[in-house]
């Protein structure tokens, strides 16, 4: 296939993964992609309410509604995480550290211990009603917790999150809406705002792997939780409807060819 119209200037600003789903997001300065997986380790932890459905010993897609999330638990943003580079191992700094002892030092969530680190620390940063009970890290063979079932990585554009932001209130003041809130696995400059819409169904070759859009993100109340603060800040659902009469920011896409992909690589547009 032949590049089509592609901006000169279009590339990679980004990656980012979430080894636990509802917590901080990872920088990566690279990844591998394989051919119909999503990006390696993302989502590969959840943490799972005491009213979940998910069954370790028969796992299977869940909706995010069986696990914590910005949107129904917004303090969960208060734990600051850390992660390294096999994303397995996690670093939560106290969220109050001058009354209390409450972070994790370098616990491995691949371990009955570490998974209870996390688990008392999420139950003390919560309260019962958002818990629901125990709380339990989920994990299984095979399985991410994405909020859809396809193995998708999710794809932001500069040029809409400053359209956005422009549109938004005091908190932002004009700046562009903070990706982080949207939680995206790649972030891409250089095209126009909104131009994502129209790429259902095209490839994109960035680095030496190529994805393919497969749909438009509808997007929910927790891109209105502040990462930095935990508060509930910003109507970002309600701007996207009052002002362009929809809650869409952002695209999937499935990776089709395998290869390495870098902050800085060049996005070619595909036929």
């Amino acid at each position: 296939m032949t590049d089509t119209a592609s901006p000169a200037s279009a590339s990679l600003l980004r990656i980012a993964r979430y080894p636990v789903k509802g917590l901080t997001g990872q920088p990566l300065d690279h990844a591998t992609l394989t051919a119909g997986q999503p990006l390696a380790g993302d989502r590969r932890f959840a943490l799972a309410h005491g009213s979940s459905a998910f069954d370790p010993a028969a796992p299977a897609f869940q909706k995010k509604a069986h696990f914590l999330t910005w949107v129904r638990n917004p303090h969960l943003a208060s734990l600051h995480c850390g992660f390294d580079a096999g994303g397995t191992r996690i670093t939560v700094a106290d969220p109050e550290p001058e009354t209390s002892d409450d972070g994790i030092d370098d616990a491995d969530l691949t371990t009955p211990a570490g998974r209870a680190a996390l688990e008392a620390l999420v139950a003390r940063t919560l309260t019962t009603a958002e818990t629901r009970g125990k709380v339990t890290v989920a994990e299984a063979p095979g399985v991410w917790f994405s909020d859809v079932p396809p193995p998708y990585l999710s794809i932001q554009n500069t040029a809409t999150l400053a359209e956005i932001g422009r549109m938004l209130g005091p908190v932002h003041a004009g700046a562009a809406l903070d990706w982080r809130r949207l939680r995206g696995n790649l972030l891409v400059d250089g095209f126009a705002a909104w131009a994502e819409m129209g790429w259902i169904g095209r490839r994109l070759r960035i680095g030496t792997a190529v994805l393919e859009v497969a749909e438009i993100i509808g997007r929910c109340a927790a891109t209105h939780v502040n990462p930095d603060t935990a508060e509930v800040d910003e109507d970002v659902v309600g701007t996207l409807n009052r002002v362009w009469g929809h809650n869409k920011c952002g695209v999937y896409a499935r990776v089709v060819e395998g290869g390495e992909i870098r902050p800085g690589d060049a996005i070619h547009m595909l036929d």
